[in-house]
This record gives structure tokens, sequence and C-alpha cells, in this order.
């Protein structure tokens, strides 16, 4: 049986056997997102600046998850329950909390072990979970990457998380066309890779989901094409420059609102070693 009680979000489960648990791992504190379930205790802890997971956000018709990049800062905690508790009464009790708190919850999935993705603004919720333990991560997107729009702003992001979106470069609908309104961004990327004269960048091209998966590949690949002709005609040398595209197939978010899949478009700067 599983009770929700809302505000501080506790979860109860009430497992098949009662049984003596170790106190909770020194120097970590529970979740106040997400406290533990009743009858578990939190084995392990730890928190991480400037993170980078690829959470699941969709099934993609094939029983197989479509993740997500998600970058910034984040905290794990790792809990142990009453043998009893399963992967299924963890993941169900934690989407409906989550739910009940506001969350959008666009991945659930559950066999013999469990997996979760919630999220809400730029708070991300993973909970995985196997036998009677399970694993809940809360990571805060970095606002530095979608908000990087000028030569510096790019650099420090690049430096920070390896890579930067760059979504002042626009292209015409459904086409590998530059918007006029690109040239200010694209000259803020030729501005910072003068800065960085040791730099060599991957040009990846993104779409949303809508067409043909076939069809996003090579749309996609034809936009970053374009980003680096247009820098190498902009005094960026070729060589250091690659072009990639990824068709639809990593989205930071679900393809279900307009407002999403204009983030899923998008120009991605990787930096090479």
């Amino acid at each position: 049986m599983i009770l929700i009680r809302t505000a501080a979000v506790l979860l109860t489960v009430l497992p098949a056997f009662a049984q003596a648990l170790d106190p909770d791992a020194p120097g970590c504190v529970d979740s106040t997102i997400l406290p533990k379930l009743q009858f578990c205790r939190i084995d392990n802890c730890e928190k991480k600046a400037s993170d980078h997971r690829d959470l699941p956000i969709v099934d993609n018709g094939q029983g197989e998850p479509t993740t997500a990049p998600v970058d910034g800062d984040s905290r794990s905690t790792m809990y142990e329950c009453r043998v009893g508790t399963t992967p299924a009464a963890i993941i169900d009790a934690a989407a409906a909390a989550l739910k009940t708190a506001g969350f959008e919850v666009p991945y659930q999935f559950v066999d013999k072990e469990g997996d979760l993705t919630a999220h809400k603004g730029d708070l991300w919720i993973s909970v995985e979970a196997a036998s009677r333990f399970y694993t809940l991560l809360e990571l805060k997107a970095a606002s530095d990457l979608e908000s990087a729009t000028d030569a510096v702003a790019m650099a420090d992001a690049i430096n920070k998380y390896g890579h930067v979106p760059a979504y002042g470069i626009q292209f015409l609908s459904g086409k590998a066309d530059l918007t006029p309104e690109s040239i200010v961004a694209l000259h803020e990327v030729a501005a910072m890779l003068e800065e960085n004269a040791d730099w060599r960048l991957r040009v990846v091209g993104h779409t949303d989901s809508t067409g043909p998966k076939d069809a996003n590949l090579d749309l996609s690949m034809r936009r970053a094409g374009a980003v680096v002709n247009w820098l190498a005609q902009h005094g960026v040398k070729r060589q250091r420059l690659e072009v990639a595209g990824a068709g639809d197939a990593e989205p930071v978010a679900p393809n279900d609102t307009e407002a999403n899949r204009a983030r899923n478009r998008r120009i991605e700067l990787i930096k090479l070693q």
C-alpha cells in the first residue's frame, strides 16, 4: 500500500517484511523535493558541480528511451529500503508525488528495474530503482548554457561544460538557409574562435522530431554545414571545424510543445580535444 502526503511530499511504502536498517549515512541530508520512502535509509550521497547527464525523456517506440543531455549542478542520494520494497512501488510512488508537486513526468518505466524522469522549470529529477535500492538525482539545469549569446559567455560555457548551444543561429523553416538575424550570433562565434586560437569545434545540427528521421538527419547535417561554410568564409580556418548532424536523436526537451521543439532545433558547438 502506498500513501502520499503532499507539501513536503512524504512517501510511505509498506514492504512485505519488517527489518532493522542502519541509520542514514553520516553527512547526507535527505531531499526536500522527494523525501525518502518510509522504511528506507540514506546509504550514500554526492554532489557535483558542472555535471552532465543523459536523461531518458520518452520511449522511442522500440522499447528504448530517447535521452536528453542536461548539464548543471547535481545532487545524488542513494537509498536502501527494507526487504519487500519493489522497483514498481518506488517508481509509482515517486511519479505520483512528483506530479502532485507540479512536475511533468515525461518518462516512466518499470520492469525488473525502474526508471523515471521528471522536470519542473530548470529542475530535473531522475529516479532509478533496482531491487530494494534506488537513486534520486536532482539536477538544476545550467542557465548559463542557453543564455550564452556573446563570444565571452559562449567561451565560458564551453570551458565549463565542453559545449554550448548557439540558439541565435536560426534557419528558414525546413531549410538549411541561415536567416539574416543569425549573422550577429555567427560573428560572436567567429570572435570566440579568434580569442581561442587553439580551439577546434564540432558544429552539430539538431532538429525537432517533425518529419521523417532520414530527412531530419540530412537537414541537420546541411544546417551544420551552412554554419561551418559561413565561418570559413569569414576568417576561421576550415580545419578547425568539423561538421556533424544528429537529426532528432538528441533532444534537450520532449517534442510536445512548439516551445520545446524550438529548443530542440539548434546548433551545438562542442570543443574537440
